[in-house]
């Protein structure tokens, strides 16, 4: 198992967002690694297997965890998200906003409804999520939000224009919070990857020819994201080895948006 221990996150109290599968399960697996009780938030629908398994792989490093059923884009579930941390734990330490959706629409033909579902459980989820623990962190000294932007926040792609201003949206948000909150004690900062092979991007992997592409022109390390290539970054920003990061956007994206 890979030691984490030095990023002095032990008994830290940390909420991660989507956190049953993918990115978010990774990042909740490597918070427990390095020594973090959990709050798993996962969709109240479905995944149910998934979030209870990553419960047990927690409880069985010897950490803490508790599920929480919660939609990211409806703000009383949110704020009760954040209630129920503190009622379970004491307090919030790290929050982790990785929930998030998108579709593959091209421009002319997005609705109005896909662009609501989008900025909704993309941005409007991560501002109230951050408004909400920064409410329990600055009278408790402070804390530690990471925010998960993509690399599509900064360069654009095709068919995800809704998607790309929504996490272009997180990254600038992020600076923003931070200019609020840093001399208080909580500090904002992104992880922006690059599309990462998870089960649910699995469909963009079997396009033809699309991995050759991305692996030989778009990534000069030759290789996609894989879901623990941000664990350590997340766990960084959430150390107090970060404590002067404030308002960055930590690119882990195999060099995409260096072209």
């Amino acid at each position: 198992m890979t030691d984490y221990s030095s990023f002095g996150l032990t008994d830290k109290i940390a909420i991660v967002t989507g956190a049953s599968q993918g990115i978010g399960r990774a990042i909740a697996l490597g918070l427990a690694k390095a020594g973090a009780h959990l709050v798993l938030a996962k969709y109240p629908r479905g995944g149910e297997q998934e979030i209870q398994a990553v419960k047990a792989e927690i409880e069985a490093l010897g950490r803490r965890a508790i599920i929480v059923p919660t939609d990211v884009s409806d703000v009383a579930q949110v704020q009760a998200l954040m209630q129920q941390a503190v009622t379970t734990f004491g307090r919030i330490d790290i929050l982790v906003n990785n929930a998030g959706w998108t579709g593959t629409t091209p421009a002319l033909d997005v609705t109005e409804e896909e662009y609501d579902k989008t900025m909704a459980s993309t941005l409007k989820s991560v501002f109230f999520a951050c408004q909400a623990a920064a409410r329990v962190m600055i009278p408790a000294g402070g804390g530690k939000i990471v925010n998960i932007g993509s690399n599509f926040g900064i360069v654009a792609f095709d068919k995800r224009s809704v998607y790309a201003a929504a996490k272009a949206g997180v990254h600038h948000l992020s600076r923003a919070l931070s200019l609020e909150w840093a001399r208080q004690g909580v500090t904002v900062n992104v992880v922006a990857p690059c599309i990462t092979e998870t089960e649910s991007r699995k469909n963009i992997f079997e396009r033809p020819g699309y991995r050759e592409w991305a692996t030989t022109q778009m990534l000069p390390i030759g290789r996609w994201n894989q879901p623990d290539d941000l664990v350590g970054a997340v766990l960084f920003l959430s150390s107090h080895l970060a404590d002067m990061i404030v308002g960055h956007v930590l690119m882990v994206d195999g060099g995409w948006t260096i072209h």
